[in-house]
């Protein structure tokens, strides 16, 4: 029955984080990308703060000396994927930013293996290559031969950067092993607010152009996938452990494809074919995996 129930938080964990691409791909039109990442963290703070501080019930000052110098790369790596993330939705489809956000996994392993010499499958080498092609498949609309003699969407660009600070975030968390998770985020969010605030005057709000769509939009990227799928993240992870968890984040793609369907946002054959792959692929990687999963409470 726990195990029913994990599931169950983990459909909802992932539905809130491929919302988080449709939603963010709405709020673009109104809000710039710095914008949308620093108001997204600052109203999960209103949220991350007291529960760290009732759950945990964290000695904040101290966890900060002791661990500051991590904490602070953290904070800008978290910022500059936020940012990027949203600028990525500015010119492809929230479609193309979930496949190609889902190589995630695959390339915190390739990482792992380059940096931290950590042991990988045959089957994960495997899925790890299979998920690429998906994603090339998705890029070049499915022209593979045309790889090297096609304009390629700007967008799509910067969200593979994007999953490289996401990977980067990934390995630096590997030494916060001991810190309350909470407490964690709720620091790197804090600081990662801090960072965004003299960039905020590279793009300009422009506060006549929100609407309550956009308001509403703003509110669900920065309680839904920001401090929902946080908690209902760890609460699984609790009953059916990190690897299980991590595979059910093949899940975003998908819901994020349904929900653009829903909106009435159209799919090419290509993100249909190129996704099947990247999902195939990474449920390779997540066959016999022994280390850890990454921690995508950011997502």
């Amino acid at each position: 029955m726990m195990k029913y129930k994990a599931w169950f938080f983990l459909i909802f964990c992932n539905l809130f984080w491929a919302g988080n691409m449709i939603f963010g791909k709405y709020v673009m039109y109104e809000y710039p990308a710095i914008w949308t990442a620093f108001l997204r963290w600052l109203i999960a703070l209103i949220f991350l703060i007291p529960i760290a501080q009732f759950i945990e019930k964290p000695a904040w000052l101290q966890i900060w000396k002791k661990h500051f110098v991590v904490i602070l790369l953290l904070s800008v790596t978290v910022a500059i994927y936020t940012v990027l993330t949203y600028e990525s939705l500015q010119y492809t489809s929230s479609t193309n930013g979930a496949l190609i956000n889902s190589l995630t996994p695959a390339t915190i392993m390739l990482f792992s293996l380059m940096f931290h010499k950590e042991k990988i499958t045959t089957f994960q080498v495997i899925g790890i290559i299979t998920s690429f092609i998906g994603v090339l498949i998705v890029l070049t609309k499915g022209n593979l031969l045309q790889l090297f003699h096609i304009e390629y969407n700007k967008g799509d660009m910067i969200m593979i950067l994007a999953v490289l600070a996401w990977t980067m975030y990934s390995l630096l968390g590997k030494k916060t092993k001991g810190m309350p998770t909470a407490t964690l985020i709720a620091i790197t969010s804090f600081i990662a607010v801090i960072i965004m605030l003299p960039f905020l005057f590279i793009q300009p709000l422009q506060i006549n152009k929100i609407t309550v769509l956009g308001i509403e939009g703003m509110l669900y990227l920065g309680i839904f996938p920001s401090v929902g799928s946080f908690i209902l993240w760890n609460k699984s992870i609790k009953i059916v452990g990190a690897g299980i968890a991590g595979i059910s984040m093949n899940l975003i793609p998908i819901f994020t494809a349904i929900l653009a369907l829903l909106l009435g946002q159209g799919l090419g054959t290509s993100q249909v074919i190129g996704g099947i792959i990247v999902i195939g692929g990474m449920l390779l990687t997540s066959m016999k995996q022994k280390q850890a999963a990454p921690k995508p409470e950011l997502t």
